[in-house]
C-alpha cells in the first residue's frame, strides 16, 4: 500500500462551565461553510502542535488558553486530515470572544448536547461526539 501526506489540524475542546467554545464557518469558506467547528487550524513547519493551538485559539478568537491534556485524535475516513485534539481552559475566565470574519461568523457555549443539536457540525466534531471524547464534560 503506498504511503499518503496528511494535513494534522490541531483544535481545543475549551470549556468553561461544562460548556465548550464552537464557532461557525464563514458562508464563503471553501471547505464546509456554515458548519460548527471548534477553534483550531493547520500546523506549520516552524512549531509545536501546542505552540500551534495557542497560536490559532488566539488568532480565531482572541482568547488565551492553557493546555490540559490531549483527549484525542481524528482520522479522516476518506480524506487526508488527521486532527489532534486537546481539552484547554480559559487563562482568564473566558472573556470577550473576537472572531475574524473572514473565518467565522457566530461563536456560542454549549453543552456537548446542544452541539449536538445545532446540525452542521464539521465531520470530525461529529465524530468525537459519537466516539464520547467529550463525555468527560459532564463529570
Amino acid at each position: 500500500m503506498a504511503e499518503a501526506q496528511f494535513w494534522i489540524g490541531v483544535h481545543g475542546v475549551i470549556v468553561e462551565d461544562q460548556r465548550v467554545l464552537v464557532l461557525r464557518r464563514a458562508p464563503h469558506m471553501s471547505y464546509r461553510p456554515g458548519h460548527w467547528d471548534l477553534p483550531g487550524g493547520h500546523l506549520a513547519l516552524n512549531e509545536s502542535i501546542e505552540q500551534c493551538l495557542l497560536r490559532e485559539v488566539a488568532e480565531e478568537t482572541g482568547l488565551e488558553v492553557e493546555l490540559e491534556r490531549m483527549i484525542g485524535l481524528n482520522k479522516a475516513p476518506a480524506g487526508p486530515w488527521v486532527q489532534v485534539i486537546y481539552a484547554c481552559r480559559t487563562n482568564r475566565g473566558g472573556g470577550d470572544i473576537r472572531l475574524r470574519p473572514e473565518e467565522h461568523d457566530d461563536a456560542r457555549w454549549a453543552t456537548v448536547a446542544e452541539i449536538s443539536g445545532l446540525g452542521n457540525l464539521i465531520p470530525y466534531l461529529e465524530a468525537l461526539i459519537r466516539r464520547g471524547l467529550l463525555d468527560y464534560l459532564g463529570r
